[in-house]
């Protein structure tokens, strides 16, 4: 009977070490998480001002463009424009699911640790 109980103890014991090393194991895996949107955070804080001067500039060179060219020509190289921030969106959309699978491999490289 002491055997039993004894056993018992020993499982109940093993399974709280194990309960807890998978709550630390989850904690620095939220911890890690929480770092990432913050880094991601910062990068579109980052960005924002660049394209919105990038947008500032196009609107300027647009209107230029009218001005010296006309509106055939302007058209012309406003579709030629569109195609090319097109390349780059896909690009950027590329990049940006490469840094998300890494994000993913780190988090289960971290949470196999």
């Amino acid at each position: 009977m002491e055997r039993s109980i004894r056993e018992a103890n020993d499982l109940m014991e093993i399974s709280r070490k194990q309960l807890e090393v998978m709550r630390r194991q989850a904690d620095e895996a939220l911890e890690q998480a929480e770092r990432m949107n913050e880094l991601l955070g910062r990068v579109v804080k980052l960005t924002e001002p660049i394209e919105r001067a990038q947008r500032g500039g196009e609107y300027v060179a647009e209107g230029l463009k009218r001005a010296l060219f006309g509106e055939e020509r302007a058209v012309l190289d406003a579709r030629k424009e569109a195609l090319d921030v097109e390349a780059e969106a896909l690009d950027a959309e590329e990049r940006s699911l490469g840094a998300e699978e890494a994000a993913v491999d780190a988090e289960e490289s971290e949470a196999e640790r």
